[in-house]
């Protein structure tokens, strides 16, 4: 089927109204988030002009309403494992879709797993335990701090700022209980001093493309990196393409072992942290930012891609690698 043909449902928080010249209202917790939304729309619109939007899952229960293929940035919907599910409904109802298929996509919401797999591929990551939501706290510190308390699942940085740094194990319990009161699944890792970097990968015909990784520098205790900020809600948070070649190559040699075990992928992104010694694996995502001001699209930018090249590439992975165009 020829792409300008294709019907294309664009489903995420912020989606305008099909036919929308203005990106939807807004809360100010969500910052940026409806303009990202509307600017990927008019992007899809341009490929795609059958492109419908939508905000809600419940469309994809409508009969009525036909789609060769799903752009999804449904992410952190109101509901448990809601990136997964969209996936999951998608699969039953035999429906192209962008991102990886739910096994993988539930790997990469789950830190605990992705960290299981990063070590099963030869990564090195900071110690870890998991607690559940209504599970006790034992008074045995699990390995030596400082600790980094945050939730299990989940992404944009929700639940964490400087009280996420634990430098004893009662300021740990403390804040895991914390987060339990919210019914969270909490991962608590070692907490490690270092430089967080982040390395977008696309692919083109299944094989990656890593584009230059991106250095974060917050001016908050630890390097900490906030909702808040990723939202430009508050300041204090530095972004910078990678300069060192070396370097480059260990985030590189890192991820193909990595990716080898968590295909197939259309894009993602993955986190690392740096100290004098080793390159630690934090996580990885599916289905990321692609907002202009996004790492992704600051990386993509520092190689000559505009926002629209990105997100074209990327499209054309999925419809290639699902066979919706050949």
């Amino acid at each position: 089927m020829r792409e300008e043909n294709l019907n294309v449902l664009f489903l995420a928080k912020f989606a305008p109204e099909s036919g929308a010249d203005y990106p939807l209202a807004t809360e100010e917790s969500d910052g940026i988030y409806a303009q990202y939304h509307y600017d990927i729309y008019q992007i899809l619109k341009r490929v795609f002009p059958n492109t419908i939007c939508a905000n809600s899952v419940d469309i994809l229960m409508d009969k009525s309403i036909k789609f060769d293929y799903v752009f999804s940035l449904l992410n952190r919907a109101p509901y448990r494992n809601s990136e997964i599910f969209v996936s999951a409904l998608l699969e039953y109802l035999k429906v192209p879709y962008l991102g990886s298929t739910p096994n993988i996509r539930a790997l990469a919401e789950d830190k605990h797993l992705a960290k299981i797999v990063a070590v099963y591929s030869g990564l090195n990551t900071p110690n870890w335990i998991t607690i559940d939501s209504n599970a006790p706290i034992s008074d045995k510190e699990p390995f030596p701090g400082p600790f980094f308390v945050k939730p299990r699942f989940g992404a944009s940085s929700a639940f964490i700022d400087e009280s996420s740094i634990a430098y004893s194990w009662e300021q740990a319990k403390t804040r895991i209980r914390e987060l339990q009161n919210h019914n969270l699944e909490i991962i608590v890792e070692e907490f490690v001093k270092g430089t967080y970097y982040s390395l977008p990968i696309v692919f083109n015909e299944n094989v990656p493309t890593f584009l230059p990784s991106v250095k974060e520098e917050s001016i908050l205790k630890g390097n900490v990196v906030t909702y808040r900020q990723k939202r430009k809600l508050e300041t204090g948070l530095k972004r910078s393409i990678n300069t060192d070649p070396n370097l480059e190559l260990g985030f590189q040699k890192h991820a193909k072992n990595f990716l080898a075990n968590v295909s197939p992928l259309d894009y993602t992104r993955i986190d690392f942290i740096v100290t004098k010694k080793a390159i630690k694996f934090i996580e990885f995502n599916i289905c990321c930012n692609l907002g202009k001001q996004s790492s992704f699209c600051l990386s993509a930018n520092s190689v000559g891609l505009s926002q629209e090249q990105l997100v074209n590439n990327i499209l054309n992975n999925s419809l290639t690698r699902q066979k919706v165009i050949i």
